[in-house]
């Protein structure tokens, strides 16, 4: 029998196959179009810290925590949606209507479709279909 682990990884490893097979058109255009419009890669990282930052034994849910065991550290992609040159405020947030968004990262903020390369996270275990976002 499964554990309740193994069972959302597997639900996660085929939702997310499914998903980038069906997306992977989508995803192609979409790169196309970001490298036509703007100079600069197609895909943003940025290092993120994991959920699970949970001593090895303990069992899984939202329980206290008595101790900080740090998280797994990862790289997130989504597709670039701001100007490269985008000087010193790079480093800070993104606000509404902000001048550094082109106007196609615009468009794919709007149907969260900047977000698809994300599915290669959940894939490769870093990240979850359902749950908090890290």
């Amino acid at each position: 029998m499964m554990t309740r682990d193994q069972a959302r990884r597997a639900l996660n490893l085929v939702i997310a196959a499914v998903a980038l097979l069906l997306a992977f058109p989508l995803m192609a255009i979409i790169a196309v179009l970001i490298k036509l419009t703007s100079r600069g890669p197609v895909l943003f990282t940025q290092q993120r810290i994991g959920l699970d930052r949970r001593a090895l034994g303990e069992p899984a849910g939202n329980f206290r925590r008595h101790a900080d065991d740090g998280g797994r550290t990862f790289t997130m992609y989504k597709f670039r949606t701001m100007r490269v040159d985008g000087g010193a405020s790079s480093q800070v947030w993104a606000q509404r209507d902000d001048p550094r968004v082109t106007p196609l990262g615009r468009v794919l903020r709007k149907l969260r479709l900047d977000e698809l390369p994300q599915l290669w996270n959940v894939l490769v275990g870093d990240m979850n279909v359902v749950g908090p976002r890290p």
